[in-house]
């Protein structure tokens, strides 16, 4: 059984996907500035500027992979291990509130296990 093709859908996503990031460059308020904020106010130091480039094309090259991960079809389980991150991340961010963070999981986990009529 072959598996059809939409290679319109792929046109559109990406259409849609420039025309926000044209409009959104366009409307945002610091439209061509250049800016690294530490602790909430602008640097200067061309030094600082610049060791902020290979952090951005790190993000850009995991953007990347990603989006082709995302054509290839494996949108389910990368969103399951973002989930299990951020989870782990929410885990380490607050560990005073980890009973209510277990809570929360189980009830998350007895809500997608079913309801249990052994069908």
């Amino acid at each position: 059984m072959q598996q059809k093709r939409n290679k319109k859908l792929i046109v559109k996503v990406l259409i849609v996907g420039a025309v926000i990031a044209i409009l959104s460059y366009l409307f945002h308020p610091g439209v061509g500035q250049l800016s690294v904020m530490l602790n909430g106010e602008p640097v200067a130091e061309p030094l600082v500027r610049f060791a902020a480039v290979p952090t951005f094309l790190l993000i850009m090259i995991v953007t990347g992979v990603l989006m082709v991960l995302l054509f290839l079809g494996v949108g389910v389980f990368m969103f399951l291990f973002a989930m299990c991150v951020a989870l782990v991340g929410v885990f380490i961010m607050a560990p005073y509130f980890w009973p209510v963070l277990v809570i929360i999981l189980l009830m998350t986990t007895l809500m997608t296990v079913g309801n249990g009529n052994g069908d």
